[in-house]
């Protein structure tokens, strides 16, 4: 047999393992693992992603919460499963790009420990009030927060979090004080602010927004860098501090090494999903932008922005706990 043909024949034999893991998976469940409690943005995306990913996957696809430590513990657990496409992550960004600089002792390599599959989604955060607060603007709650040094404390999804850093920023750059209080996802921290435990919460739009349109909260703000088009009657924050803008994606990971036919598959089947007009329309109604990527594309994001953060956060005195 000519050399160029024993070539080509190694590499089909090489190959076609990888080519029958691909036709074969998924033959089992597919479990969407959420590193925070119910109740925010990542659970929401997460459940509605669920339906369609098992129809063109054709296969039982669940969802579990396992949160904790701004998302790290369920992180981890992703991070430490079989490599084989049926225990995958869905998370914000904090927990991949973050918490690294926030915690000591992160479990886990945010760039080593998994393999990026594809964006879902961009969300905002809104600032939320206690309606017993006396402030209905940003500006008012400056002038509150210096008039009242110390007496304000604000909930978030967990240290290092995007509403974390949003909180510090606010701080930062208005000159006020406010206490962070952390919790273990935006949910609970929300569930505080209804219950006055707390009287300002940063939150994602399906934790804050049914509350507001139900009186349980007051929303004064959104941190991206316009008025949230759904809702314009919502002022960006940035209208009144220059600099408060953050902006959190969603995505979904796998655990490094899983193989790459199983990563183009669950790509493949999530671009068709967000291509769907009724499940883009129900990410909207929950504040948020749905939309895919490719695996490098998400992996050159995340790069670029834990060199941001390693830069930004160190200099708000945040430091890892």
């Amino acid at each position: 047999m000519p050399y160029a043909a024993r070539v080509l024949v190694t590499l089909l034999l090489l190959l076609a393992p990888q080519w029958a893991l691909a036709d074969a998976y998924p033959s089992k469940p597919i479990t969407l693992l959420v590193p925070f409690p119910p109740g925010a943005s990542t659970d929401a995306t997460a459940r509605l992603l669920r339906d369609s990913l098992s129809k063109e996957l054709n296969q039982t696809v669940i969802v579990e919460n396992h949160g904790g430590a701004g998302g790290t513990i369920g992180t981890a657990m992703v991070a430490n499963a079989a490599p084989d496409g049926y225990t995958l992550l869905v998370t914000v960004s904090a927990p991949i790009t973050t918490n690294k600089f926030i915690q000591k002792n992160v479990p886990y390599d945010p760039i080593g420990s998994f393999v990026p599959v594809s964006l879902l989604a961009e969300s905002a955060l809104f600032l939320a009030v206690n309606p017993t607060l006396p402030v209905h603007s940003v500006a008012e709650l400056i002038d509150y927060a210096k008039k009242n040094p110390g007496k304000l404390s604000y909930g978030t999804a967990g240290i290092g979090s995007a509403h974390h850093i949003a909180g510090q920023m606010l701080n930062e750059k208005a000159g006020i004080d406010m206490v962070h209080v952390p919790y273990p996802g935006g949910g609970p921290a929300i569930q505080d602010l209804i219950a006055n435990h707390i009287p300002v919460a940063f939150g994602t739009a399906p934790a804050v927004l049914p509350q507001a349109d139900a009186g349980l909260v007051r929303i004064i703000g959104t941190t991206r860098y316009a008025r949230f088009p759904e809702r314009p009657d919502i002022p960006a924050i940035s209208e009144t501090v220059p600099g408060v803008v953050t902006i959190t994606w969603l995505g979904l990971f796998a655990p490094a090494h899983t193989p790459q036919p199983i990563i183009d598959r669950l790509n493949g089947a999530v671009r068709k999903a967000l291509l769907d007009p009724d499940l883009v329309a129900k990410f909207k109604l929950e504040g948020m932008i749905a939309k895919a990527s490719s695996s490098d594309e998400l992996e050159n994001q995340i790069k670029q922005e834990i060199a941001m953060w390693s830069d930004i956060i160190p200099r708000m005195g945040i430091r890892p706990r």
